[in-house]
């Protein structure tokens, strides 16, 4: 219970700064209002090890991603800009993720650019 508590504190203490940032980046950006023409990716905005930047597909709600480089989590929230809320819709520390060296690719495979790349930098005889 206390682990739990204390990992609670630590997401709110190093998270919510980067919500109220990325909530700040949204509507600053004008997400809640029909834009004619609008980008596909908004600007990452950085603060505290927090990284905010927001996304409007035409046709689907805006997206807001929070990466937290200390905890090495992200947090992707989906804009409703008609009721003005927000919805979690996915979370996850990524710390492990890193360490895989694939996963789920498409070709050539890390192990066929190793090869090509040791094949083009091998010294040539002569």
């Amino acid at each position: 219970m206390l682990r739990t508590s204390m990992q609670w504190r630590t997401a709110v203490r190093h998270g919510a700064p980067g919500l109220v940032a990325g909530v700040v980046l949204a509507w600053a950006l004008g997400l809640g209002r029909a834009p004619a023409v609008q980008a596909q990716g908004g600007t990452p905005t950085e603060a505290g090890g927090t990284i905010a930047f927001t996304s409007a597909n035409p046709g689907a709600a805006p997206m807001l991603f929070l990466i937290d480089t200390r905890a090495r989590a992200l947090a992707v929230y989906r804009v409703d800009p008609v009721k003005g809320g927000i919805k979690l819709e996915a979370a996850r520390q990524y710390r492990c993720d890193l360490q895989l060296s694939e996963y789920n690719n498409y070709p050539p495979e890390v192990s066929a650019v190793e090869a090509m790349v040791s094949t083009a930098t091998a010294p040539r005889k002569h």
